[in-house]
């Protein structure tokens, strides 16, 4: 995951370190109840051409 702050990443996990934070890579189930509903995708033929 980019577009997050990573100096505030860097403050809360890496503080007196020289580890800085690239990126963010999310694994794990989210809270149902809190979760949005899945952005409408496009099917494949509308976006690849097979040739």
């Amino acid at each position: 995951m980019s577009g997050f702050d990573a100096a505030a990443v860097d403050r809360a996990f890496w503080a007196g370190t020289a580890v800085r934070t690239n990126l963010l890579c999310n694994l794990g189930y989210g809270d149902a109840t809190q979760l949005r509903p899945r952005p409408p995708r496009f099917d494949f033929d509308e976006i690849c051409e097979v040739i």
